[in-house]
């Protein structure tokens, strides 16, 4: 029988195609969560039924993004559709270690903490993650669902309605999987470039030659040096240069929407050259 004096405790996930992680997921946390909420932004895969058939903990919500929507707007409507007393926030290609199943079972007993961060061990190009950075996340997404939202585009804000002195620090690290192969990151990075860009501006200053040139030779220093991505060997290596690349990218978009020429202005100086050279004759 549960205990009726225990907080509930769910979890919140979003999903798009998930077939390959979501039962290995739900296979982590179906036996000791009160309940499981998917907000799936589509799926065209095995994922809706693989989630209806791992029993009556698991609730699915088919729900894709409009336009303007956001991963937050998804993660909020599964708080919005939750019933738990706290709500731990992952993604399909995380798993609760033990220990961390532990602390986060003991952390939603204390009345005097309304959320908790925790770090993640990452994995990229298959292997956990020492340094480059990251091992810096340390969000709070195990919080009451009545004290949390999200806010953001792609990498969320976490909203949390409470002092900084009602949130602890859990010790166990959440394992993170992440993609499966680089491609899939790079695709990924595509789909998150909008928001670095978003960074840039809001700088909001015309961006120079060292932007583009420095910042991403710094970004790489930052991630393989300071950070000590050399542990890590290659992939750390690869880590650090991809994201300088993406803040290349970044810098290198805004400069061109600061000083962009448009197709009808270069069309009449190319007719205006046309014309003074005599035309075809």
């Amino acid at each position: 029988m549960p205990d009726q004096t225990r907080p509930t405790l769910g979890v919140v996930t979003i999903s798009y195609n998930e077939e390959r992680d979501l039962p290995g997921f739900l296979a982590n946390l179906i036996d000791w969560v009160d309940e499981i909420i998917i907000v799936d932004d589509g799926s065209s895969d095995t994922t809706e039924d693989l989630a209806k058939a791992a029993g009556p903990k698991v609730r699915f919500l088919r729900s894709p993004r409009v336009e303007g929507e956001y991963f937050s707007h998804q993660r909020n409507k599964g708080i919005d559709a939750a019933t738990s007393d706290w709500l731990l926030h992952m993604d399909v290609d995380e798993r609760v270690t033990p220990e961390l199943a532990r602390q986060v079972q003991e952390a939603i007993c204390d009345d005097g903490k309304d959320g908790y961060r925790y770090r993640r061990l990452n994995y990229f190009m298959h292997r956990p993650m020492k340094g480059g950075g990251w091992r810096d996340w340390n969000l709070v997404h195990l919080a009451r669902r009545d004290k949390f939202r999200f806010g953001g585009m792609f990498h969320e804000d976490c909203l949390l309605d409470a002092p900084e002195s009602r949130v602890g620090q859990l010790s166990a690290l959440m394992v993170h999987f992440n993609e499966d192969n680089l491609e899939k990151r790079f695709r990924k990075s595509g789909q998150y470039m909008e928001e670095v860009v978003k960074g840039v501006e809001g700088r909001g200053r015309p961006v120079r030659f060292i932007d583009i040139a420095g910042r991403p030779i710094y970004e790489f220093f930052r991630k393989y040096v300071a950070k000590k991505g050399f542990q890590d060997g290659v992939p750390g290596f690869i880590s650090a240069v991809h994201s300088a690349t993406a803040i290349f990218r970044a810098n290198a978009i805004v400069w061109d929407r600061q000083n962009a020429i448009t197709r009808s202005q270069i069309d009449a100086d190319f007719q205006d050259q046309w014309t003074r050279g005599g035309g075809a004759g």
